[in-house]
């Protein structure tokens, strides 16, 4: 089989170079790697011309990611396209171990594994560690393989492969979700309402992204705007107000309990920041939706 790894990009060279290093250099034989700049103002042009020739650079007008992850799709030679963001390093054997995947089991739509901050900032930044808590608890993204819908942990686009007729049947990402927020699971909702599998194996994707409490803030801001748009979507009508309220009511009396007992006592005060960020946002997008 062949894979097409698309990989779209937006001002972030500095990382992208780090990300094109490992997708280059990948213990499988038969891939190729795309990469599709959404617009980008920084280096990232003068960079793939001078220190990725062999990776096919393809620009457009800033579309957002769906867009250019449509795009690659568009222009990929690959049976099986494998999605991953320009913050994010594979491991060498990132394309060997979904594509076991796909023999062990030939009827799955997609195979994806689960991002986490480098083992550096495991240990002391506590930011990372939410994530890593997220994914685990909350995702099941643990260290056991699971074959199932859209419960499966796979389907975060930073780290997973789809077959290129799948995502043909489905139409691809929706483009108009506005944000990197939300367009990766509309697809995989999209996918599992086929009746089609997804299986999740324990490959970790390391996530370059800066741990900071700036942009903490604003990733979950943006993640709860993107929750407007596939409930709107999906539900038939974006939350109101009083949910939103309520959703914050809920978040705010789990903190003590957080606090006290359970496995979140470490990062308490960040689930619930996470928790209060998140419906900042909804509330945000619901706003603006209505001018």
């Amino acid at each position: 089989m062949k894979f097409s790894v698309v990989i779209p990009t937006y001002n972030r060279a500095h990382t992208l170079r780090q990300t094109l290093a490992a997708a280059t250099a990948q213990d499988f034989g038969d891939y190729e790697v795309i990469v599709v700049d959404d617009g980008s103002t920084d280096d990232t042009a003068r960079m793939m011309a001078t220190e990725f020739p062999g990776v096919r650079y393809i620009r457009q007008a800033n579309r957002g990611p769906a867009a250019a992850r449509n795009r690659g799709i568009q222009e990929a030679t690959g049976e099986i396209i494998a999605f991953t963001d320009d913050d994010c390093v594979p491991p060498f054997d990132w394309l060997a171990r979904l594509a076991d995947g796909y023999v062990r089991y030939p009827h799955i739509a997609g195979v994806g594994g689960y991002p986490e901050a480098p083992e550096s900032l495991l240990s002391q930044n506590i930011l990372a560690q939410y994530e890593r808590s997220i994914g685990r608890d909350e995702y099941g993204a643990q260290q056991a393989e699971v074959l199932g819908g859209f419960e499966c942990p796979a389907g975060g686009t930073n780290n997973m492969a789809y077959r290129r007729s799948v995502l043909e049947q489905v139409g691809g990402f929706d483009e108009t979700f506005p944000y990197a927020a939300g367009e990766d699971a509309d697809l995989k909702w999209r996918v599992c309402q086929t009746g089609a599998q997804l299986l999740y194996v324990p490959v970790k994707m390391t996530h370059l992204q800066s741990y900071t409490w700036d942009h903490f803030r604003r990733q979950q801001i943006m993640r709860g705007r993107g929750v407007v748009h596939f409930e709107r979507k999906h539900q038939g009508r974006p939350p109101g107000a009083v949910r939103i309220l309520l959703r914050f009511a809920k978040r705010l009396a789990r903190l003590p309990l957080d606090v006290v007992s359970g496995p979140y006592r470490r990062i308490a005060f960040v689930r619930f920041a996470a928790g209060w960020y998140d419906c900042l946002g909804q509330l945000i997008e619901m706003r603006s939706l209505r001018r």
